[in-house]
């Protein structure tokens, strides 16, 4: 076998590393002993239970956890309530052994075996509220950063705080998985690594497969030598023991060599997350030696990563809310063009300025508008990268092709791409197309050592059968010449609001019944929300994409005794029949909430209504009635839901569901509606939203909904949580009103 660095890419390499079966390594790290349970006997054991518990392994195997542990030990462990795989706190648990303190984590790993991890507190007087406190001043400071970048500071501050690691940084990850160190928190004697990159091949596919299920890994001590699991399968399946969830799971040899390359002792990594997909982590460094924060630093730190990653997510969703009125503003002339909108809106250059970009082309029919630099035969240049280009994931619910390079990718272009450099090219329906073109950017990346200089070994007939790590982290600088600035996700998506506008316009301009269902759909809508000495509402409509009117309406207005009035529904379908069907619902409602007290009486008369007029649609819907106490400032609404998805109440410290009393939808309700309630205190909001907030194809509603409670915990600004929760594009209406009982001086 023979051993060389290579200076070149290779894709057998890596297959070699996404090979590796690293969730089942067969051994642990020694700093704390694992035992796997069936029912409560223990069936595996790590090989150092004898130096921490002072039972050999093979004594171990066949008892009870109570037998080896102690009654009082067992019973706190709880075995009769474990949890899958999740966030590391929500099995942790106080044990004493031998006159001292451990701290227990349990769970259920994939093959539903029961894990229990044990590890000394190596400060038996820590108090185990005190990590949670500070990661909690943190995410308090969170409220005040002002931009994405302080936020980046202010999480790796804040996580080097309540762990104590030597340097803490923020990776953020591009489309292709590369990372680049965007917050940084070190000791003042260590080398900023703050702009550095690091390849994608850094992290193999299974690693990042790993790191979104299990989202904490600590790595105490490099030089550690792992203990294996006694037996080594699984007895009973005789399959290797998952321990994708363990923290005390043993390490890649290649990841060791990977941070001695580095001059790191110790490290932990946090995982940051949107949609369950990993967009970020958190990696803490220690150079002087092992460093073991406890579990329950561990679990502080990564709840503080976890609520400051959300922080980060809201206010990417509020930048790109702002951008995406800076671009409907740059496209108002578009709807106030008769002739030929589209050509008229792309012939603006302010346009050009806020989209970031050097050219535009939009093809709409037989007519083709361009402005600024672009290709002498841009459909040919557009046709290539559409063939060729990876569509951009996570950003829209139809493709966007990108290409930064097109003079290196397709060398043949040479002659019509001039002086573009780079292309985003949005497909529009029936063959048109919205493209966008960048000129070259000269510029020098900063790399955490040459991305190249891996340490590959080779069998006797050259067979790749080992990846080492390269050697040196040192800043390797790379001169990039004849690409444009990278698209990034927040280009893409400023170009999908371009691209739904333009949808919207083809699609009235095609559909002259589109104006009236439009006309009667705004109709339906409040001119203003009532005025409540204390609360504040507000609402926020948004049609489907093309401009598409549905049947979503919301209404509130004041009831003659002074209650309000508040109502969201739902009619399926799009069009006129939908909005008609709304509006007369919406009329039906009005009449009755004005002439009943109960609004479960003016429900049920609802009901009656609309099995005359949905003979085959359906509406969901949930309307209550606020009625506040003037003295205290707190507001009781009487509620019924028809078939509608649960409101959410949010304040300062989160948001949650309301139980809600369910109705069948509206028409099919017959039997005695039922109606519930929920108080609002001041500082307290109510979310009421429909189904076009929070439905999408390919995904599960429930962690959609999860999605909008946790944004909700964070921010209420409506336009925040559209684009947090809708996106840029969407085949359904949307509508939400929110109620809040303002704080009290």
């Amino acid at each position: 076998m023979r051993s060389s660095v290579r200076d070149s890419d290779d894709d057998a390499d890596l297959e070699v590393c996404a090979a590796e079966p690293i969730h089942v390594p067969g051994s642990v790290q020694p700093r704390g002993v694992l035992m796997v349970l069936d029912a409560d006997v223990v069936v595996q054991v790590s090989a150092n239970a004898e130096d921490l518990l002072g039972v050999a392994a093979d004594d171990v195997l066949g008892r009870t956890v109570a037998a080896v542990l102690g009654d009082d030990a067992a019973a706190a462990l709880r075995l009769d309530d474990v949890a899958d795989g999740g966030p590391l706190a929500d099995g942790l648990r106080r044990v004493v052994l031998h006159g001292r303190t451990w701290v227990a984590s349990t769970h259920r790993n994939p093959q539903s075996a029961v894990i229990v991890e044990l590890e000394p507190l190596a400060d038996q007087s820590a108090d185990p509220a005190e990590p949670y406190r500070a990661a909690y001043t943190v995410l308090g400071q969170a409220a005040t950063a002002g931009s994405l970048e302080e936020l980046y500071a202010l999480t790796a501050r804040g996580v080097r705080e309540v762990t104590g690691f030597d340097r803490v940084m923020v990776y953020r990850f591009d489309e292709d998985h590369h990372g680049e160190v965007v917050g940084e928190s070190r000791r003042e004697d260590l080398e900023p690594l703050l702009g550095h990159r690091y390849p994608a091949g850094d992290i193999p596919p299974q690693a990042r497969a790993l790191y979104e299920k299990s989202w904490l890994r600590l790595i105490s001590d490099v030089e550690s030598v792992p203990r294996h699991l006694v037996p080594v399968l699984l007895p009973g399946t005789g399959e290797p023991t998952d321990l994708s969830f363990a923290s005390l799971r043993a390490v890649s040899p290649v990841h060791v060599e990977y941070l001695r390359n580095m001059g790191v002792a110790a490290s932990m990594s946090i995982s940051l997350l949107r949609g369950g997909r990993l967009w970020g982590m958190v990696a803490c460094h220690h150079v002087d030696g092992p460093h073991t924060p406890s579990l329950e630093v561990r679990a502080a730190a990564e709840a503080l990563a976890s609520g400051l990653s959300l922080q980060m997510v809201v206010r990417e969703a509020a930048d790109d809310a702002q951008h995406a009125r800076d671009v409907s503003r740059a496209l108002e002339a578009l709807v106030r063009a008769e002739d030929d909108p589209v050509a008229h809106a792309v012939a603006q250059p302010e346009l050009l300025r806020i989209l970031g970009v050097d050219g535009a082309v939009v093809r709409t029919g037989d007519v083709t508008a361009a402005v600024g630099l672009v290709p002498d035969a841009p459909e040919v240049v557009v046709d290539v990268v559409r063939r060729t280009a990876t569509p951009r994931k996570d950003v829209g619910t139809e493709p966007v092709y990108t290409s930064d390079d097109l003079r290196g990718e397709h060398p043949e272009l040479k002659e019509q791409l001039g002086e573009v450099a780079g292309a985003l090219v949005a497909p529009l329906p029936d063959g048109d197309l919205l493209a966008l073109f960048r000129r070259e950017v000269a510029r020098e990346v900063t790399w955490g050592g040459d991305p190249s200089a891996k340490t590959v070994d080779r069998d006797e007939d050259g067979t790749v059968v080992r990846v080492g790590p390269r050697r040196s982290f040192a800043a390797w600088r790379e001169a990039v010449h004849g690409t444009c600035e990278p698209w990034s996700d927040h280009d893409v998506r400023a170009a999908l609001v371009a691209r739904r506008t333009v949808v919207e316009l083809l699609y009235r301009r095609s559909r002259p019944d589109l104006g009236a269902a439009l006309v009667l759909q705004h109709s339906s809508l409040p001119a203003a929300l009532p005025t409540v000495p204390g609360w504040r509402l507000e609402a926020r409509y948004r049609p489907a994409d093309g401009g598409r009117v549905g049947g979503d309406w919301y209404d509130a207005f004041e009831l003659p005794d002074g209650r309000t009035a508040l109502v969201i529904g739902d009619v399926a379908g799009h069009g006129l029949p939908a909005a008609s069907a709304m509006n007369q619902l919406r009329n039906g409602l009005r009449s009755l909430l004005l002439e009943h007290r109960d609004v479960a009486t003016a429900a049920a008369g609802l009901d009656r209504l609309a099995r005359t007029l949905l003979t085959d649609d359906m509406a969901t819907l949930l309307v209550g009635i606020l009625e506040v106490d003037t003295d205290t400032g707190a507001g009781v609404v009487d509620y019924v839901c028809a078939g509608h998805l649960p409101p959410v109440v949010a304040d300062a410290h989160g948001a949650r569901w309301v139980e809600v009393v369910r109705n069948p939808p509206v028409g099919a309700m017959r039997e005695t509606v039922r109606a519930g309630q929920v108080t609002l205190v001041p500082g307290e909001s109510l979310l009421l939203y429909t189904d076009g907030l929070v439905e999408r194809r390919g995904t599960r509603l429930r962690d959609r909904l999860e999605d909008l409670r946790s944004t909700l915990g964070l921010t209420c600004d409506l336009e925040v949580v559209e684009h947090k929760l809708a996106g840029l594009e969407s085949d359904d209406d949307s509508t939400m009103l929110l109620v809040t009982a303002l704080p009290r001086p």
